[in-house]
């Protein structure tokens, strides 16, 4: 047996901590893993492996791995069951993806739109081109007549008319005690 065995630094029953020391020569570490001294007698012996053995199957050890493993299978389980469960607000978005945004659609102007035009200039003097087969044909131009009007809509501009009443605004409902 060699001498000169170190103790390394442990915990005592009590969770306090002691720092390693050093036995003299031909001493070794003796005790337990929450109790160490320096002696003689080579039965008691505690090796250094003996000690890094105590050291990482304490129960503090055990106990924090174990409490870190619950954790991680907590928090795995509830992110699973949120994108399963469909009361969870991660399932119903990714069930209900939101649409794009719309509005109401917005007139740019007040005048009907304008006829698309012809896909390539005709010659005033040809003529009419003969109808091609399978086409039925069809007018080019509106009808000529009145432009639509929309009914709702003035047919100028507002004019100002400094001797008109204000506009109507409805009466607000009072409220007893205001």
């Amino acid at each position: 047996v060699a001498g000169g065995e170190d103790c390394l630094w442990y915990v005592d029953r009590n969770g306090s901590w002691h720092p390693g020391f050093d036995c003299e020569f031909f001493t070794f570490c003796c005790g337990t893993c929450h109790q160490r001294y320096c002696c003689r007698d080579p039965l008691r012996l505690l090796t250094e492996r003996q000690q890094r053995h105590c050291l990482a199957f304490s129960p503090k050890t055990i106990a924090g791995i174990a409490s870190a493993v619950v954790l991680f299978i907590a928090i795995v389980t509830t992110i699973v069951c949120c994108f399963m469960c469909s009361c969870c607000y991660l399932y119903q978005r990714r069930q209900h993806p939101r649409p794009p945004l719309q509005g109401p659609e917005i007139p740019l102007s007040s005048y009907p739109p304008a006829a698309p035009p012809a896909p390539f200039p005709m010659d005033p003097k040809a003529g009419p081109t003969p109808p091609q087969p399978g086409f039925t044909p069809m007018a080019m131009y509106p009808p000529p007549g009145p432009a639509a009007q929309y009914p709702m809509y003035p047919s100028g501009p507002p004019v100002y008319n400094p001797t008109a009443p204000p506009p109507y605004v409805p009466a607000q409902p009072s409220y007893p005690g205001a």
